[in-house]
């Protein structure tokens, strides 16, 4: 049983990750670079969490674990997250969505290989699902069928592998006295100072103007938005593991669809809804019986 705090967690996560795509494509069509998003809402996060730490928790300090841990968690987030703010400037928002939605699959798929997910018939039904979703929304798209493909849709697939790899580390390496508050303040600081930088050599501050008058203001909304991202993501990946964390997709995916059409106009070809829809049932597929086993594992 889940518990309400858990809950609300899960739905804060979600409706974040389901606002992502399109404030990424934002981003892009405004000449906000993928640095700049990154070093900002890093350094920014660090001081919120940190303070929340010393406020909340009454301890900011950080072991030489936990800043390892950080370091590391940082490393495998930038990767994927840079390389979504620049797949948003050539990707639809919906198509990118449910790219992204992906991960709880490929999170299972992790997790079943180092032996700590179950495979069940079911599941494996799930993976194909999802693999037909893929194979949906990559064939329905112009030019795809005459071989005219679209590579940046293609190479989009490559992120879920990359967030599995952050969801595992995360879960498996959680440093002795680390907290919620702590950690998230850490990863964000490393962040930060990782893509500072690539931020100076790439696109200077000084030198590199935004095309929309809301520009700077969304990443401070988004870096609001961040804090308490960062503290759903933490607190579930440490209490509740990376797959049942994983599937805040359920939520986030119609809400990330729905918000891009929405925000960029038009609503979608029907190709677009069926990937969705087999997506979505892949996901309950590989998300639904599991609490059995789990109980049964326990239980053993």
């Amino acid at each position: 049983m889940h518990s309400l705090r858990h809950v609300l967690f899960f739905i804060a996560l979600g409706l974040f990750w389901g606002a992502s795509p399109s404030l990424y494509k934002y981003w892009g069509e405004v000449g906000v670079p993928a640095s700049h998003v990154i070093a900002y809402s890093g350094l920014a996060l660090a001081l919120f969490l940190g303070l929340l730490a010393r406020w909340w928790e009454g301890n900011a300090a950080w072991s030489p674990a936990i800043l390892r841990y950080g370091f590391v968690c940082a490393v495998l987030m930038n990767v994927p997250f840079s390389w979504s703010l620049t797949l948003a400037r050539h990707v639809p928002a919906p198509e990118l969505a449910l790219v992204f939605s992906i991960s709880p699959l490929i999170n299972f798929i992790t997790g079943a290989l180092f032996g700590g997910e179950a495979v069940t018939q079911r599941r494996v039904i799930a993976i194909l699902f999802g693999f037909a979703a893929s194979a949906v929304l990559i064939l329905s798209r112009e030019g795809m069928v005459s071989g005219q493909a679209s590579w940046w849709l293609l190479a989009a697939f490559i992120n879920p592998v990359l967030w599995a790899a952050y969801n595992w580390y995360a879960q498996h390496h959680w440093p002795k006295g680390g907290t919620t508050l702590g950690i998230g303040a850490a990863e964000s600081l490393w962040s930060g100072l990782l893509a500072v930088p690539f931020m100076l050599v790439l696109a200077p501050p000084w030198s590199t103007p935004y095309g929309g008058s809301f520009a700077v203001w969304s990443i401070v909304v988004a870096t609001l938005m961040w804090v308490a991202e960062r503290i759903s993501y933490f607190t579930l990946i440490r209490e509740k593991g990376a797959t049942y964390t994983s599937q805040a997709i359920y939520l986030a995916t119609p809400a990330a669809v729905l918000i891009a059409v929405v925000a960029f106009g038009g609503a979608g070809d029907l190709w677009l809804w069926v990937a969705l829809l087999l997506l979505m049932f892949a996901l309950w597929l590989n998300n639904s019986g599991s609490a059995r086993k789990t109980q049964a594992v326990a239980a053993e």
